[in-house]
């Protein structure tokens, strides 16, 4: 059984004690006030790895398959690329599938998803220790059937020396190192969690950008935290915002090859809005034709690394707006914006400040 497929089977579980999901075809559609959400994305091997004959080390998926919801999860993830990290592709592809398959199990088995208080502290205390766990489950799974090679380990201590090769023996987890950002869109709420380095933007109708995640300082340079690290689920960043007044229009969440292309973070700020007013003017399916083509080009004039960029957009939102209307919500926005987004700060928290744990 090939990793991917292991990593996916499901124990049976018991109908009495909870009750079975129905598949999502039979599911209930939601009820017509619920805005429809959508999400697409994109990712492009960097123009540096293309020159090196490297692989594309970012990852990208969502959930469900349909790209419609609310629910909908969004992940992206990024390998580190060090010589160290020399499994860092497949580090990022089973960082990205161990976050959905967690998220969507944790929206599935929610018995009392209106109780947010209870929500919003699974996801700050339970969710990155079962992605920790699930990840390093499934790292240890490949390298069951696919051990380090001796061209591998050779190669970097030709590159790295002897203590690199040692530190990558003893603990081969290492050579998987990633990290992973999840968004999940409820009708109630949005939850992230973040690791490592990497981008969340959130955009309102008038084109007003919110970064939710508060800032790491342990992130500069080219260093950054990881899945690969011990006890990594007190590295993970939280943030969860019940829907106020008014839904932002969409999310992006992007990997550091992004915003490492521009030379202004308020040149990559611009993306948000760019991106939404694309949306209205030429249209979702449009856009998603477009999108590898921008992020080919942000690596090719940029950084050079791998890009890798997700979309989260509320199909209302995307309606064409005139000015009239743009300057009504432009009067009075900024209080309802601030009311309903950037009060999530208040709510976003590193994993690692909580005292107590509970495992799932």
């Amino acid at each position: 059984m090939g990793f991917i497929s292991w990593l996916f089977k499901r124990k049976e579980k018991d109908t009495d004690a909870q009750p079975a999901v129905p598949p999502a075809d039979e599911r209930a559609e939601p009820p017509p006030e619920v805005d429809a959400w959508q999400v697409f994305g994109a990712s492009v091997r960097g123009a540096s790895h293309e020159r090196a004959s490297l692989p594309n080390q970012d990852a990208i998926g969502w959930w469900p398959e349909s790209a419609a919801g609310p629910p909908l999860l969004l992940a992206v993830a990024d390998g580190h690329g060090s010589v160290k990290c020399f499994r860092s592709d497949v580090g990022s592809r089973l960082g990205v599938a161990t976050a959905l398959q967690v998220l969507q199990e944790f929206v599935e088995g929610q018995s009392e998803p209106s109780d947010l208080t209870a929500v919003k502290r699974a996801i700050e205390e339970q969710l990155p220790v079962a992605i920790e766990r699930r990840w390093k489950q499934a790292v240890e799974h490949h390298l069951e059937e696919n051990p380090l090679l001796v061209k591998e380990v050779a190669r970097l201590e030709d590159d790295a020396g002897t203590a690199a090769r040692k530190a990558v023996e003893e603990n081969p987890i290492l050579a998987y190192g990633a990290t992973v950002l999840a968004l999940l869109v409820q009708e109630t709420f949005l939850a992230c969690l973040q690791i490592g380095d990497g981008d969340i933007l959130v955009v309102t109708d008038t084109g007003q950008i919110v970064r939710p995640m508060e800032d790491d300082a342990r992130l500069f340079a080219n260093e950054t935290t990881s899945l690969s690290s011990a006890d990594c689920w007190r590295d993970f960043r939280t943030y969860f915002q019940v829907w106020a007044d008014a839904q932002p229009a969409l999310l992006m969440a992007s990997t550091d090859g992004y915003s490492n292309a521009f030379s202004s973070d308020a040149g990559f700020l611009a993306v948000g809005s760019d991106l939404l007013e694309l949306l209205r003017s030429e249209g979702l399916e449009k856009v998603k034709e477009d999108l590898s083509g921008w992020l080919e080009e942000a690596s090719r004039q940029g950084s050079g690394d791998d890009v890798t960029a997700g979309v989260l957009c509320r199909t209302a939102a995307l309606k064409p707006r005139d000015q009239a209307q743009d300057l009504d919500e432009a009067q009075r926005g900024t209080e309802r914006t601030e009311s309903g987004l950037s009060e999530g700060a208040a709510v976003a928290s590193e994993s690692g400040d909580q005292s107590e744990r509970e495992s799932t």
